[in-house]
């Protein structure tokens, strides 16, 4: 038998340094210490220095036709609270719940400075006083106004009767002095006539300047009413249950917080409904035609491996998407549903997912690394005590890790992981040469 050493695992042998000392201390001859440096090759050989491979066996059970695929959960309903869209001036945020607190539907989230609108209100409601002021006594002078004017009318009126009952006792008087007391007459009549107009006259300017005063306190009035609903939305509370998520600020680069001073319509802080999440995942192009609603889903968690959730498909993507411009597959978004509810299940956690269409029972299957095409044949390389042998098979439906074998294998077979034939690279772990493509 001829034996290759590697000089490297002689180096490294942990049993060196002992069988150096060991040699020094009982000063052995050249050819002593090389039959005791042969022992250590043996030993070094015997422990473990040579070449396994490592093998699988063929399973049979069910078997499960699936993809597997990475997602995101997040809540199936969620409300967003964006910025006020109001005409007082930059919003400023004072006050943030912190993320992550759940909160119940009236809760306060967000408060904003409301330095502003606060002197507005307090302006508007100074005006209204001022104007109602006004208005209370412009009627006061009004109702003086049309007391003298009324005043004035009724004395025209008792000198234009005055005047009717001297014509009735000039008719026997001369002609000159009868003349006069007519025109006394037409005067007094005139002076009524005109002390009517200029009452009813009067009462028109009255009532159109009131109008006008009236008008404007319900302008300045609406205002204040405007104001102060306005107010109102300077304190964004919980529509909803849910788990407080801060948005991010695109102009900072991070997430909203205490001091910003956010747009009109800007997405603040999410409320995602923690009753029903999903997880949110990608499928390439080519397995999105084998993926279709009510399918049953694997959820697992990758912060929580050991955790698994029953899932299903709730909606299929029809419009493909490309992650990034050097991907040359487009993806198609696929949302699960999660059954049931658990704390642990938080949004943005990432997630496992296996998409199962269908289970095929009493299946024989092994590893995908187990199957190499060679020479146009499907084959396989089975162990036989301590040797593999290349045995063709024929091969079925598979999935992300596994794929059925229809003829070639028995239950129980052990095969390589490996192909036997490529040799390792010793130096960097890798192949030197391969004689056959993996499936």
């Amino acid at each position: 038998m001829k034996l290759k050493f590697n000089m490297n695992i002689i180096s490294n042998s942990p049993y060196l340094p002992m069988v150096q000392q060991f040699i020094r201390n009982k000063k052995l001859s050249i050819p002593t210490a090389a039959v005791v440096l042969i022992l250590l090759l043996l030993l070094v050989f015997s422990s473990g220095g040579g070449e396994s491979i490592p093998t699988s066996e063929a399973r049979k059970g069910p078997f499960l036709v699936s993809i597997k695929s990475s997602g995101e959960i997040r809540a199936a309903n969620s409300f967003t609270m964006t910025t006020p869209r109001l005409t007082w001036g930059q919003m400023q945020i004072v006050y943030l719940i912190p993320e992550g607190t759940i909160v119940k539907k009236g809760d306060v989230v967000i408060r904003f400075a409301s330095t502003t609108i606060d002197k507005t209100i307090q302006d508007k409601e100074s005006e209204l006083n001022i104007l109602k002021s006004e208005l209370t006594k412009f009627r006061a002078d009004r109702e003086v106004r049309l007391a003298e004017l009324d005043g004035n009318l009724k004395n025209t009126e008792l000198s234009f009767e005055q005047a009717k009952l001297q014509v009735e006792k000039m008719k026997f008087e001369a002609e000159v002095q009868r003349k006069e007391t007519e025109i006394n007459l037409q005067r007094g009549k005139i002076a009524y006539e005109q002390a009517q107009r200029k009452i009813e006259s009067q009462k028109v300017v009255e009532q159109s300047e009131e109008r006008k005063q009236v008008l404007k306190i319900k302008q300045v009035e609406a205002d204040l009413t405007r104001a102060k609903a306005d107010k109102e939305e300077y304190t964004l509370k919980a529509t909803m249950d849910g788990l407080t998520v801060y948005e991010m600020n695109w102009q900072t680069g991070r997430k909203i917080s205490v001091g910003d001073s956010p747009w009109p319509g800007m997405p603040l802080v999410s409320l995602p409904d923690l009753a029903k999440m999903q997880s949110v995942t990608q499928i390439n192009e080519v397995d999105i035609s084998k993926v279709s609603k009510l399918q049953t889903v694997k959820v697992k968690l990758d912060a929580f491996p050991e955790r698994e959730f029953k899932g299903t498909v709730q909606a299929v993507g029809t419009i493909g998407q490309q992650n990034d411009r050097t991907a040359t597959l487009k993806t198609f978004e696929v949302v699960i549903d999660i059954e049931g509810t658990d704390p642990v299940l938080k949004p943005g956690m990432t997630t496992s997912n296996e998409i199962i269409m269908a289970t095929l029972a009493d299946t024989l299957f092994i590893p995908l690394e187990s199957v190499f095409e060679k020479d146009g044949k499907t084959i396989v390389y089975r162990m036989s005590g301590s040797s593999a042998r290349p045995v063709e098979v024929k091969i079925g439906t598979k999935n992300t890790n596994f794929v059925v074998i229809t003829e070639g294998l028995e239950p129980g077979d052990k095969v390589t992981l490996r192909d036997p034939t490529i040799q390792q690279d010793e130096r960097t772990g890798g192949q030197k040469q391969s004689s056959g493509t993996k499936l």
